[in-house]
């Protein structure tokens, strides 16, 4: 039986949620803070963004654990917690499910390390490895329907996490990439390229998130979309994602404020 992710795109467009970190921000929170741990130190802000999303007709909601893996709990002297922040995180969104009456599914957020890995810098591939599987195997446990790889900059670092990831599941795996205004990862790689390296992964679904806005993303999906055509025959073809920022963030007093309207947003969206 075909998981329900893959049912519905098999018949149309899936709808994600939105931000966590800008709603949290709203809510009165720094950038400066750990936002993960508010899991634990402010569920019910946790809560209630999900329950907007829900609300608002999102198909997929995302946990609030993109930087729950070790490397960057240990940033804000909390590697100990990557367990219970975790689950945590799936708990809260699993609740506003229930509590909704929705179908609407629950992804396990992974993000990047935020460190350099060799030979580069002083992470090694084994200890990324370990990191991204430690994370992985948490957000599995509390009861993720699939999980989402984001925002990350290098091709490398994307395929290390999906073989964590994969190593101990079979639920879907959404891997998205970061790209930069020249519609290059943020390691120099086109669209293409990282097409053809993540469809021989067997993920499910790869795309593009976060950095620009979504006139930008629009190129680079589109470029993405005429390479899984170009697949060869009997290679897997991976579905699409595009998950744009409102356009570039800006700071205005303590707050960061994105200028695009949702009028905007919509129109591309709409293509």
């Amino acid at each position: 039986m075909a998981h329900p992710l893959l049912e519905r795109l098999s018949t149309g467009i899936v709808l994600g949620d939105g931000a966590m970190g800008a709603m949290l921000f709203d809510a009165g929170h720094s950038a400066d803070e750990c936002l993960d741990s508010l899991n634990a130190s402010h569920p019910e802000t946790v809560a209630s963004v999900h329950r907007q999303y829900i609300a608002s007709g999102s198909d997929v909601i995302e946990t609030n654990t993109f930087g729950g893996n070790r490397f960057r709990l240990s940033s804000h002297g909390m590697p100990e917690r990557v367990r219970e922040l975790n689950k945590q995180g799936v708990r809260l969104a699993r609740e506003e499910r229930e509590i909704s009456g929705a179908s609407t599914l629950v992804a396990g957020s992974m993000g990047p390390t935020g460190r350099t890995i060799e030979p580069f810098g002083t992470l090694t591939w084994a200890e990324a490895t370990n990191g991204f599987r430690e994370q992985a195997e948490y957000l599995l446990e509390a009861g993720v329907d699939l999980l989402i790889i984001e925002t990350i900059g290098s091709l490398g670092e994307m395929e290390c996490a999906i073989d964590a990831a994969r190593s101990c599941t079979d639920l879907p795996i959404v891997a998205m990439m970061t790209f930069a205004e020249d519609g290059r990862t943020l390691s120099g790689r086109h669209p293409e390229d990282v097409v053809r390296e993540l469809a021989a992964r067997k993920v499910e679904v790869i795309g593009a998130n976060c950095s620009v806005g979504p006139s930008r993303l629009l190129g680079v999906v589109r470029k993405m979309k005429a390479e899984i055509d170009r697949l060869p025959d009997g290679a897997p073809r991976p579905y699409l994602a595009c998950m744009p920022n409102a356009g570039w963030p800006t700071q205005v007093g303590s707050r960061i404020v994105y200028r695009s309207s949702p009028e905007y947003f919509a129109d591309f969206a709409s293509l």
